[in-house]
């Protein structure tokens, strides 16, 4: 069976260790979690995909089309990659804010979120714990996620209407 989270208590015991559950973040975790929101809310890095699609798009209007297939090509294949090694956004925004007594908070990396993640898989954490945890640290979540929804819902609606 697995666990879920006791938000009435501001700790959680998981593998042997205690983390506390920050209310606020340093600058620099801060600046982690920003970059982490626009990855949570549309499923990737923005600067890099525009990046590889602009490079694309420019050789498709210097009329070459095989430079910017493979372009696109190896941003898809990029992106697979990614996603399968990359600790999900959802772990990585929780690991900025459930922290040991013992952590830097001045520091954050992608190592220190694979193994909080491996404390709380051995622990039996429910991966719906830790989304309500997300929902509640970043602003808006829960009105953006119902507004992105019913927009996509209204547009699904508009197109079967024109069918």
């Amino acid at each position: 069976m697995l666990k879920e989270i006791d938000f009435t208590k501001n700790e959680i015991p998981a593998n042997g260790k205690v983390y506390k559950i920050l209310t606020q973040l340093p600058i620099g975790r801060f600046k982690e979690l920003d970059k982490m929101e626009v990855e949570f809310y549309y499923g990737f890095d923005m600067q890099g995909m525009f990046d590889k699609l602009k490079a694309s798009f420019e050789d498709l209007n210097r009329n070459k089309p095989a430079d910017a297939s493979v372009k696109i090509h190896n941003l898809m294949r990029g992106v697979a990659e990614k996603v399968d090694q990359r600790t999900h956004v959802v772990i990585r925004i929780c690991s900025l804010f459930l922290v040991t007594e013992d952590e830097d908070l001045t520091k954050w990396n992608e190592e220190l979120a694979k193994e909080k993640e491996k404390d709380w898989a051995e622990e039996g954490y429910s991966m719906t714990s830790f989304f309500s945890l997300v929902a509640s640290f970043l602003p808006g979540f829960l009105q953006n996620y119902k507004e992105v929804s019913q927009t996509t819902s209204n547009q699904t609606e508009q197109k079967e209407k024109k069918k």
